[in-house]
C-alpha cells in the first residue's frame, strides 16, 4: 500500500491508534489516496473498524470513511448476488432481485444522508463530495446533479484525484453516460489540470473504459490498438513523464499504471514510453486497471509488464 507512511498509517487505523492516524491525515498529502484505498474493495478493512473510529473521536473524516464503506458493503453485496444470478441457469425470483435492489438503494441512501449532514456541519470539507458520487451514481441521481457534486469537490480542492475519477465513472456508458460525455471530461482534466497532476489519470482511464464498454477482451485490446487512441495517449503520457520525476510518486502511480494497460508496446515509441513506465512503476501496481482481470491484481500487473518489456526489446 502505497509509501512506508502510508503503511503505518494503515496499521495505526487496523490497530486502533487513532491519534497517530488522524496526525497523518492532517500532513499527508496523500490522505485523499489512503481514504480511497481503505474503503475499496480490494485493501477491505472491516466497517466495524470505522465505527470504532467514530466512537473514538466523531470527526469529520472518520464519519465520512464510515458512510464510504458502507456504501462500498452496498456495492459488494448487489455485485455478488448479480455474480450468483450470472451464474444459475434459472433466473432467481422478482421478488428477491426486488429486495436486493432495495436493500442496496437504502443502504445508499442512508449514507447520502450521512455525508451531506457532515457537509451541513463542515461546508469547507471537501471529502463528503467525493463519495456523494458514489452514492449518486448507485441512485441513479441525474446528470446534472453530478456535476454539482464534482463541482463542489472541485472548487474545494481543484482537480483532486478521486473526485475526477468517480466523476468519470459516472459520465460512462454503464452509469447512464456516454462515450462523448466521459470523453469531454477526460479531455478537460488532460487540458486544464496542472501537467504533473495524479488526475491526469483520466485520459488513460476514459480509453479504457470506453473500450470496456465495446465488449473487454479483444474488444478492448482491438480499441486500445486503433491509431486515434494510441495518438491521443502518446503526447498526453509523453507530457506527464517529462512533468515528474524518475522516482515516481504514491499519487502518481494511478496514472502510470492506467497508461501501462492503455498503451502497448509494440513500436518503437511506446516501447520507449513504455519501459520507461514500468520502470517508474517498479513493483508497485494500484488496485485499477489490473483488477479489470478479476484476479490476483500483483501477479496480473507482473505478467502483462513482463509480455509488455519482452514486447518492447524488439526495438
Amino acid at each position: 500500500m502505497g509509501n512506508e507512511r502510508m503503511r503505518r498509517a494503515y496499521r495505526s487505523l487496523v490497530e486502533g491508534d487513532w491519534r497517530s492516524l488522524e496526525k497523518y491525515l492532517d500532513t499527508s498529502p496523500v490522505a485523499w489516496m489512503f481514504a480511497s484505498t481503505v474503503v475499496s474493495e480490494t485493501v477491505g478493512v472491516e466497517t466495524i473498524t470505522f465505527e470504532r473510529w467514530v466512537d473514538y473521536s466523531n470527526s469529520p473524516r472518520a464519519r465520512t470513511l464510515l458512510a464510504a464503506a458502507n456504501v462500498r458493503d452496498a456495492y459488494s453485496r448487489r455485485r455478488r448476488f448479480e455474480q450468483a444470478m450470472a451464474a444459475s441457469p434459472d433466473p432467481p425470483p422478482r421478488s428477491d432481485v426486488d429486495g436486493t435492489i432495495a436493500v442496496f438503494e437504502k443502504a445508499l441512501q442512508d449514507a447520502e444522508n450521512q455525508l451531506f449532514a457532515i457537509i451541513g456541519s463542515n461546508v469547507t470539507y471537501p471529502d463528503p463530495w467525493v463519495f456523494l458520487l458514489q452514492t449518486g451514481r448507485g441512485l441513479a441521481v441525474d446528470l446534472e446533479e453530478l456535476r454539482q457534486r464534482f463541482d463542489n469537490a472541485h472548487s474545494r480542492v481543484p482537480f483532486r484525484p478521486d473526485a475526477c475519477r468517480e466523476y468519470l465513472e459516472c459520465l460512462t456508458d454503464k452509469w447512464g453516460g456516454s462515450l462523448e460525455a466521459s470523453m469531454d471530461f477526460a479531455r478537460w482534466v488532460e487540458d486544464q489540470a496542472p501537467p504533473d497532476a495524479p488526475a491526469r489519470a483520466a485520459l488513460p482511464i476514459a480509453h479504457i473504459e470506453c473500450g470496456l464498454a465495446q465488449g473487454g477482451g479483444a474488444a478492448l485490446a482491438q480499441y486500445l490498438n486503433n491509431d486515434e487512441v494510441v495518438v491521443d495517449l502518446i503526447p498526453a503520457l509523453s507530457s506527464f513523464l517529462r512533468a515528474t520525476g524518475s522516482t515516481a510518486r504514491t499519487e502518481e502511480l494511478p496514472v502510470l499504471n492506467a497508461y501501462a494497460l492503455a498503451l502497448s508496446a509494440d513500436s518503437p515509441e511506446t516501447a520507449t514510453l513504455l519501459t520507461e513506465v514500468f520502470d517508474r512503476i517498479d513493483d508497485r501496481p494500484t488496485e485499477y486497471p489490473w483488477n479489470l482481470y478479476q484476479e490476483n491484481v500483483t501477479e496480473v500487473y507482473r505478467e502483462i509488464r513482463n509480455d509488455q518489456l519482452r514486447f518492447a526489446g524488439r526495438y
